[in-house]
């Protein structure tokens, strides 16, 4: 009797860790095509002694965009930016495999691995948030994003 309980303990622990995972995998999909689409940078806050500061973007910044496209169940990211006198030169770079997962992307750009945090604030804004120099000083950096029509 002991025997059949700790089986049908078991199989139903199985089977309760394989309606998370689907849970969770569906989530990551749901965040994904949430995703999906061009975000131009509208705002850059930072802490500096404890306070939140807003930083002031430059004409080039403003033009900054992230671009997440959904391929073959994956996410692809890339970035696009605008410099030189008046914002004339515009580069990008290349695509970058990025997995969704919580509240984080993480993906390998060039040689770096990159794991960023998000908040999520609306149907079309969202932040990245990371840590940088600013000032000589590593600070934690929040860059807003908002969906482009």
């Amino acid at each position: 009797m002991k025997k059949l309980f700790s089986v049908l303990f078991f199989c139903l622990l199985i089977i309760s860790c394989q309606s998370q995972k689907i849970t969770d995998q569906q989530n990551d999909e749901n965040k994904a095509k949430y995703f999906s689409g061009t975000w131009t940078l509208v705002q850059k806050n930072y802490k500096e002694d404890g306070e939140t500061k807003v930083f002031d973007l430059h004409e080039c910044m403003k033009r900054y965009e992230l671009i997440f496209k959904n391929s073959d169940e994956k996410s692809i990211l890339t970035k696009t930016f605008a410099t030189g006198k008046d914002c004339e030169i515009k580069s990008r770079s290349d695509d970058f495999l990025v997995l969704i997962n919580g509240g984080s992307f993480s993906y390998r750009e060039y040689d770096l691995k990159k794991v960023e945090q998000y908040k999520i604030y609306s149907q079309n804004k969202f932040s990245i948030i990371y840590g940088d120099i600013i000032n000589g000083k590593v600070t934690e950096i929040e860059d807003f994003y908002q969906r482009k029509k």
